[in-house]
């Protein structure tokens, strides 16, 4: 390829050196002759005609980003520009055009003849367009937008690399970035994928709410204390009757503005803390399973071959504080003897053994072993409802609830709640070793970092049993129940 045929190439007879030259389209020449720019950028491209086709075209490709620049710049000048950022972008293009440096006036006398120079180089005939005879002395021209002159004055005082101006926009756009890359970390599995996928849509509309309601306002510490308060009035309005709703809506909103002001624009302090008051107090009192009534109905329910293989597993997972989230990441691969690793990801103490009741409770842990696995390897215990949604789980629960008990008013929830109620009612809950069983503490030590890799100690097992043993205690016995008693337990063990 000859140089010739480069596109946008100069190239001097008389010289080695070669530069950019590309002219403006017709539509802006006009704007152009206003601002008094060149109808033709040209400028030196820094190679000779020794260099290669490679690098030429490089240098090309960079001029032409700036060319583009130069007419986005040309062609919003008549309206003026949308925000600080895009003046900022649009009056450093204007001062490379225009061959000024920014930071050309830092430190420099008024009084220096180089003040008035710089000036007239980056305004032109704009130097003076305040006076009130500059439309007398250039009738046919334009004053330039206030804004962009706000912005080229603001660049010929900063050093370069201290000009950026931030948007909540670009908070928002953060935070997407560091949700996606935290959900690459934490997908494990195809299942567990959908499930971020799904809770990541929820907070994605809730963080477009947010700046739908403020606007795209300049990253400030007083823009976004302000926004946030005002959007916390706003949610409890909404929320009349449910402050936890107006305290959900508001978390993606204030955590994007909080990293993004700890990672990007550390010279912002966005508030740590935003109260949501009476939150506890109203929020929804959901009834528990009675015990001497409901819960024996729920125990015959676990065992009986006519009930959804999920809603069994989760009655069985009363005793364990296990919730339906946990039974679904939990992998069939991870089933042993006498125990099984609950795949709780929400917090680290959730991924923690859980006993196997009995062998109804072996069996239904074990029904899909030969289920095919996803491309991660894994293969939940749950079967195909590891690939639905969680109200459809909800939904699944709440009508085998009903069936089994009759009781309209429990919930998916109400299972959630109802193993810590057996645990105060026989007098165990606070034992630091239901703490651990049920996953809401890592207890005093006996397990370690070995329970990261699904080992755990016979000591911490054998307890657990103890104490699940004590809260099935007074259930009806069943036909395939023969290992209740504790002294009928297998051996515990990490066997692989």
């Amino acid at each position: 390829m000859t140089l010739r045929k480069i596109k946008y190439l100069k190239i001097d007879n008389n010289s080695d050196w070669l530069a950019y030259q590309r002219g403006l389209p017709k539509a802006i020449k006009g704007k152009a002759k206003a601002m008094h720019l060149p109808l033709t950028i040209t400028r030196p491209l820094g190679l000779t005609k020794a260099a290669t086709v490679a690098q030429i075209t490089a240098a090309i490709e960079t001029h032409n980003r700036v060319f583009d620049d130069v007419c986005r710049m040309l062609r919003s000048s008549s309206e003026g520009t949308a925000s600080k950022k895009q003046a900022i972008e649009d009056a450093k293009t204007l001062l490379e055009v225009r061959g000024v440096e920014q930071g050309a006036m830092i430190d420099v006398d008024p009084m220096n003849p180089a003040f008035d120079g710089t000036l007239d180089a980056a305004f032109g005939i704009h130097v003076n367009q305040h006076h009130h005879d500059w439309e007398h002395v250039y009738p046919n021209e334009q004053r330039m937008p206030e804004d962009l002159v706000s912005a080229v004055n603001t660049l010929l005082k900063t050093n370069k690399g201290h000009a950026e101006v931030h948007l909540f926009s670009d908070a928002a756009e953060h935070y997407k970035r560091h949700k996606q890359q935290a959900m690459q970390l934490k997908a494990t599995s195809e299942a567990k994928t959908k499930q971020l996928q799904r809770a990541w849509s929820k907070e994605l509309k809730r963080l477009n709410d947010f700046m739908a309601f403020t606007g795209n306002r300049e990253f400030t510490s007083d823009n976004c204390n302000v926004a946030l308060r005002l959007y916390r009035k706003h949610l409890l309005k909404l929320h009349k009757t449910s402050p936890a709703s107006a305290k959900r809506d508001l978390v993606p909103a204030a955590a994007a503005l909080r990293r993004y002001a700890e990672e990007v624009a550390i010279n912002v302090a966005v508030t740590t803390k935003l109260t949501i008051e009476e939150q506890r107090a109203n929020a929804k009192q959901r009834p528990v399973v009675d015990i001497v009534k409901e819960l024996p109905l729920l125990w015959l329910a676990a065992h009986d071959d006519a009930y959804d293989h999920m809603f069994r597993l989760h009655v069985f997972g009363i005793f364990s504080g296990s919730h339906a989230s946990e039974l679904i990441q939990s992998d069939v691969s991870d089933v042993y003897d006498g125990y099984f690793i609950l795949g709780g990801t929400k917090k680290a103490t959730r991924t923690r053994p859980v006993v196997i009741v009995n062998e109804t409770h072996g069996q239904l842990l074990r029904q899909f072993k030969n289920y095919p696995k996803d491309d991660f390897g894994f293969a939940s215990i749950c079967g195909r409802r590891a690939t639905q949604t969680e109200s459809r789980h909800s939904k699944l629960i709440k009508d085998e609830l009903l069936k089994a008990t009759g009781n309209t008013a429990l919930t998916a929830y109400s299972m959630r709640h109802t193993g810590k109620h057996v645990g105060e009612i026989k007098g165990v809950s606070r034992l630091p070793t239901f703490q651990r069983m049920f996953g809401w503490s890592s207890g005093d030590g006996v397990q370690d970092d070995y329970g990261a890799a699904g080992i755990y100690s016979d000591a911490m097992l054998n307890e657990f049993r103890a104490l699940t043993d004590r809260l099935v205690d007074g259930l009806p016995e069943q036909p395939n129940n023969p290992t209740l008693a504790t002294d009928n337990v297998v051996t515990f063990g990490p066997q692989r």
